[in-house]
């Protein structure tokens, strides 16, 4: 064993010289994604070079460099580039090794069971909301078309409103900008003002509702993952048929999913005392329920 560590190491000896230049690209093209993925989701070469301080030839090359590994995607209408969907399916498998996967896993199985319904778990992701776990129900014929991976549209799904409701301004802007507001059925909310309403509900409320919005015949309820300091760390969501999403079975999904949403935040550490589940304070078919959480 030692000698073969001893010949691992050898070749670092004789690197040649110009190996440090290839760290300085390599080191370069990562300050353009982190740059993209912290600050403009979508920009072009003079915009890159001036805020990173890089030569426009540079940027155009390392640009095309990660075209080619489909980290970096070009906007034929704009010309400006934007990060390329390889970076979330490379981002989604790091993360499923991670805290936030393993300690949802077993809350998502018990409220698959308790709901008889199919369950999920979603996170913010750079210009979107992703679905990062699924657990399909055996008691719907109802195909619920957000795989593993994918992106839910953030503006119609539960668990999309549930992670957009606390996000900052910012956040929302951008996220908008990236996935405009595209009617899927005639219950989509499609104006600006009517969403912001519908968020600023979400935050008073402590969950947020699908009614058909998506799919018509789904319906959803999804409870944000709270840290801490009110930002949202994930959220949680069932759905299934509108039928069964109305008034008692509507109460206790919404009941359940607050509770598993709770529940995984105080797993991970992330909230300073035990948050109490939701109060109704009207009948279930005004769905006008409100958390013991401070506002």
């Amino acid at each position: 064993m030692p000698a073969r560590a001893t010949l691992l190491r050898r070749p670092a000896v004789g690197r040649p010289k110009n190996d440090s230049g290839s760290s300085k690209s390599l080191q370069k093209a990562m300050r353009i994604l982190v740059y993209m993925g912290e600050q403009s989701p979508e920009a072009g070469v003079t915009q890159l070079a001036s805020e990173l301080g890089l030569t426009k030839g540079t940027v155009h090359r390392l640009l095309n460099a990660m075209e080619r590994f489909e980290l970096i995607e070009k906007n034929s209408e704009s010309e400006r580039y934007r990060l390329g969907l390889k970076l979330y399916q490379l981002g989604n498998r790091a993360v499923e090794s991670r805290t936030l996967r393993s300690e949802a896993r077993r809350l998502l199985l018990e409220m698959s069971r308790r709901s008889r319904e199919s369950v999920s778990l979603a996170v913010p992701t750079p210009g979107g909301v992703t679905c990062l776990d699924r657990l399909e129900s055996s008691h719907t014929i109802i195909n619920i078309c957000t795989p593993v991976g994918s992106m839910f549209p953030p503006h119609c799904t539960a668990a999309g409103k549930a992670i957009l409701a606390y996000m900052t301004e910012g956040e929302i802007n951008e996220v908008i900008k990236r996935n405009p507001l595209r009617p899927y059925t005639q219950f989509t909310i499609t104006q600006l003002s009517d969403l912001r309403e519908n968020l600023r509900l979400i935050r008073q409320r402590g969950y947020s509702v699908d009614h058909q919005e998506l799919e018509r015949g789904l319906s959803g309820v999804a409870a944000p993952v709270l840290s801490a300091h009110e930002r949202v760390i994930a959220a949680v969501g069932i759905a299934g048929p509108t039928l069964r999403f109305r008034g008692k079975e509507l109460v206790q999904k919404v009941s359940l999913v607050t509770e598993i949403a709770a529940r995984l935040a105080m797993a991970l550490g992330r909230l300073e005392e035990h948050q109490a589940g939701p109060a109704i304070v009207n009948s279930p078919e005004t769905y006008t329920f409100k958390t013991s959480q401070k506002e």
